[in-house]
């Protein structure tokens, strides 16, 4: 397949799974996501690498929310939602397993960050490539109504079995290649804002959570969406 024709593939962005990060003391947990993932297939066969899955990363303490605390990678699996209730929602409310991904990828890296700060700041990513076929303007569609669907309290929990309430908002405006919504602990001021980027033949989340919404989701978005098109037509 020509480049060109391969490039033609870039479409409308899937949201992945919803993280919601857990506020215990000092609000410390996070509620989704795999913290160090590093699964790589072998050559890809679409216009993005496995190799270069790495360079969609947000770098550790690259970025800060409160001035002498920046955001440092930090393992937070165990602080993550494992289930919920209906499963189905699963990737909507909950960032761990990727639940929202196709399992059929060619390479894929994951990694969540916070400040030392007492209302903590959270980053939660995971990228993936798949191959040259991948249809990312109808995985986010699918996405999209799966997102749509679970505009209900879901009840999640972690491997702790603590159950938690959380509530879905519906999805936000955003360009045709990212899906963005968000999620809120009942009860709670912990909300996670969620961005699922599908171009080409990649596939991005980024997650933020926080009490105070401090985390910039769009300038994160706004980069990733540059940093994919760099890295498509440095492999062109």
């Amino acid at each position: 397949m020509p480049d060109a024709d391969r490039r033609a593939l870039s479409s409308a962005i899937f949201w992945l799974a919803l993280v919601l990060c857990v506020a215990l003391s000092g609000c410390t947990s996070v509620v989704a996501g795999s913290p160090e993932a590093a699964h790589r297939g072998g050559a890809s066969s679409g216009p993005l690498f496995p190799s270069q899955v790495v360079d969609l990363l947000t770098p550790s303490s690259s970025i800060s929310v409160v001035s002498g605390s920046p955001l440092a990678e930090q393992d937070m699996q165990a602080a993550m939602f494992a289930g919920s209730d209906p499963a189905e929602c699963q990737g909507v409310v909950a960032f761990g397993g990727y639940a929202l991904f196709p399992n059929n990828y060619t390479g894929r890296e994951a990694r969540t960050q916070a400040d030392a700060t007492t209302n903590q700041h959270q980053l939660l990513e995971v990228s993936a490539t798949y191959p040259s076929n991948f249809d990312a303007a109808g995985f986010l569609d699918a996405v999209r109504k799966k997102v749509s669907t679970c505009q209900r309290p879901v009840t999640a929990w972690g491997d702790d079995g603590r159950r938690m309430t959380v509530d879905p908002a519906p999805l936000v405006p955003s360009s045709p290649e990212v899906a963005q919504w968000a999620t809120k602990l009942t009860g709670e001021q912990w909300v996670c804002e969620f961005a699922l980027i599908a171009k080409a033949n990649v596939v991005s989340e980024i997650v933020t959570c926080s009490a105070d919404r401090s985390v910039d989701i769009q300038a994160l978005v706004t980069k990733r969406l540059k940093k994919i098109e760099e890295l498509l037509h440095s492999t062109g």
